[in-house]
């Protein structure tokens, strides 16, 4: 059975925008432990608010990109791009909230690792859009 290209792409681009809600709401709620938040201004937490706003970006970049190869605005040729920012942006989800780990962590914590989580399915589901159109063309071409 086959996955038809548009499917994957819907797909990819829903779970990259339920992560992108994730990530914002963990980044504007105020408990990212017990106690604070992340824009505790007596916290050491600046190296996680950068890296939790250029995580929320990327993510919102990937559904835009997701959306335009959805109706056929971008070339084909540049379809590696949807898979390297989703990875880009899950790598600086789990920067974020590694950056931060404390023991004692909050519901908007938890956010953000259902954020990197919901990235990661993105990008594998994204993967695999890239690699059945890759097969495509190989198929074609044989």
């Amino acid at each position: 059975m086959q996955v038809s290209e548009k499917i994957l792409l819907i797909v990819s681009a829903i779970v990259a925008a339920i992560s992108a809600l994730f990530c914002i709401i963990g980044l504007t709620t105020p408990a990212w432990t017990l106690n604070y938040g992340l824009w505790c201004s007596y916290c050491p937490s600046s190296p996680s608010q950068g890296l939790s706003i250029v995580a929320f970006i990327l993510l919102v970049i990937s559904v835009i990109v997701l959306v335009l190869f959805l109706l056929k605005v971008l070339p084909k040729s540049i379809r590696i791009v949807v898979l390297i920012v989703l990875v880009l942006a899950g790598i600086f989800t789990l920067a974020a909230f590694a950056a931060y780990f404390d023991g004692s962590t909050g519901y908007s914590y938890k956010l953000m690792v259902v954020a990197h989580f919901l990235c990661y399915i993105a990008s594998v589901v994204a993967a695999f859009w890239l690699g059945a159109t890759y097969s495509e063309n190989i198929g074609q071409a044989a």
